[in-house]
């Protein structure tokens, strides 16, 4: 079986190319989509873009400077392929995705280097400085704001997009300190391959874990679905070893430090505009002897996040609590697999409609998964003090069969975004956090936001929402937004969505982004959470560290 990142990758859409969304044995959620879009989608998929047929600028690089560069990494190690340099063009964002269909590349890499060791890395941005070559690093390319893409800046003769790929190794694993220190450059399965020979585990799961890697998760913040209880990327770094221009910085390997601000904290987050993070030591976790993931719906959404955040504040943290608004269990009902057995699919259908009798329907109500990995008897009182949380709060128990259908099918949604394209329908994603406060105000100030930002180019709207990451003080919102496609006038319409739930995220005490990162889509508004001397000091590190500013150039710093 051939390692996650040596799959063939989509280069217009997200991830596998032999893998798809079955929607055909989701007989309801087609219908469903006509009616609340007013969209009339035809059941024959469009073509898949053809790369031949993009029109790519040809590679800046004189033959001196592809020279130096091989006689670095070696000559198999650096690539003007067209293909590697519109792998490396973009990202995962519904932009990226659109510009990709409508063959409109912008700014593809003029060379992708394939570093094997740190000390290639260091003699790398030693070129690159010397030669004036903007340098983009990437390990799965993911993003979905912007942070992969090498931006055309002036004064730079050209970009490099520099691929971690090769160094993907666990280096060590400490299994008395619960430690690991791994190379960036691994993927999600891999890394988890191998901590599993050692009986432990880090428990990083994002969305995009299936290529995505140690690097990307730190450069962005991110977070993984497991993060309340294992806790986002920054909470599981014991220390980091990053490669900037001036040098080589590594934090020490120790559980706590007094010794002034927390470099660790500072480089996680840079998204490349500080250096190449290398290497890492992380926390991990024994490897779970259970995994327990149950179902639950809760009468009303507002009961519902009543319930995650008593769990928190009892001091109980599951491994992954998420509740969906009506909107979403709705769809989420839509667009499961009826189950093969007849008999058993009745029984389901019967019992749902007794359930709306009593009151509880994933028409109006929430559906919630709670999650708790760890040691069996551990899991076991965990999950019935929280159980007895949610039915205080409205919630009937759906057992293991709801949650578990969930667990084994956590990474496929992406792909269903690929073939709404084809339908005309655009969906996108957008998420922040506020405290417990203001979850409710900020819920639906952004909801209506979206509404009217669609009906703009007088798009029906379903604006879905789930809290996915939650903390004692607060939580994520997560957002995911579907309206039919402003044929001519995509990226205008898509500005237009971005821009307006942004400024309401801000307006109304929120953040513009809890775990997706800044990169440059973001960049406007990050200026306004930090003010202007929160910038300065942010400058005035860049400056130090890469005073020719050859890193990520145009990424969180305009």
């Amino acid at each position: 079986m051939p390692k996650s990142n040596e799959i063939e990758a989509r280069w217009w859409g997200w991830g596998d190319i032999n893998k798809t969304y079955e929607v055909e044995k989701r007989p309801t959620y087609v219908p469903f989509i006509e009616e609340k879009l007013d969209v009339e989608v035809e059941h024959v998929r469009t073509p898949d873009p053809d790369m031949s047929e993009l029109e790519l600028r040809e590679s800046r690089l004189q033959s001196d400077a592809i020279d130096a560069l091989k006689k670095i990494v070696g000559e198999d190690n650096v690539s003007t392929t067209r293909r590697d340099r519109v792998m490396h063009a973009i990202g995962r964002s519904y932009r990226d995705c659109l510009l990709a269909r409508m063959g409109q590349i912008k700014h593809p890499p003029d060379a992708v280097i394939f570093p094997g060791s740190e000390d290639e890395v260091v003699e790398l941005l030693k070129l690159a400085e010397d030669r004036s070559l903007a340098v983009t690093p990437f390990c799965g390319g993911s993003s979905v704001v912007g942070g992969v893409e090498p931006l055309d800046i002036e004064g730079f003769a050209g970009t490099l997009s520099v691929d971690l790929r090769r160094m993907d190794k666990v280096l060590r694993v400490d299994v008395e300190s619960r430690t690991a220190r791994i190379q960036a450059g691994i993927w999600g399965p891999e890394l988890e391959d191998e901590l599993a020979k050692f009986k432990v585990y880090l428990g990083h799961a994002p969305e995009s874990f299936l290529y995505s890697g140690l690097g990307g998760w730190i450069a962005s913040r991110g977070a993984g679905r497991q993060s309340t209880s294992y806790g986002k990327i920054e909470e599981m770094i014991e220390s980091v070893r990053i490669v900037t221009p001036r040098g080589v910085i590594e934090t020490r390997d120790v559980p706590a430090s007094a010794t002034g601000p927390d470099l660790d904290r500072i480089f996680c987050g840079s998204e490349g505009t500080l250096g190449i993070i290398t290497e890492a030591t992380m926390k991990v976790h024994p490897l779970p002897q259970a995994y327990d993931y149950r179902g639950q719906l809760f009468k009303t959404f507002e009961g519902g996040v009543q319930a995650v955040r008593e769990i928190l504040q009892h001091g109980l943290f599951p491994e992954t609590i998420r509740i969906s608004d009506d909107e979403e269990s709705s769809m989420a009902m839509r667009v499961r697999r009826p189950s093969s057995n007849p008999t058993k699919e009745q029984a389901m259908q019967s019992a749902l409609k007794g359930l709306s009798r009593l009151g509880w329907s994933f028409e109006t109500g929430a559906f919630a998964i709670l999650g708790c990995e760890g040691k069996k008897v551990d899991v076991a009182v965990r999950m019935k003090r929280m159980q007895a949380i949610c039915r205080k709060n409205g919630a009937m128990p759906l057992g293991k069969g709801a949650g578990m259908e969930w667990f084994e099918t956590r990474y496929d949604n992406p792909y269903l975004r690929d073939i709404m394209f084809g339908w005309g329908v655009m969906t996108d994603t957008l998420e922040t956090a506020t405290t417990w406060d203001n979850i409710m105000p900020l819920y639906h100030a952004v909801k209506k936001s979206i509404r009217g930002a669609l009906a703009d180019y007088d798009s029906r709207s379903m604006v879905t929402c789930h809290l996915s990451h939650s903390y004692v003080t607060g939580s994520s919102l997560y957002f995911i937004f579907l309206g039919k496609i402003a044929r001519g006038r995509e990226i205008e319409q898509w500005e237009h969505v971005k821009r307006t739930a942004g400024d309401t995220i801000l307006a109304n005490g929120g953040t513009i982004t809890h775990h997706h990162g800044v990169g440059y889509e973001h960049a406007p508004w990050f200026e306004r959470e930090y003010g202007p001397q929160g910038m300065e000091l942010l400058r005035g590190m860049k400056k130090a560290l890469d005073p020719a500013g050859i890193m990520n150039p145009g990424k969180l710093l305009p």
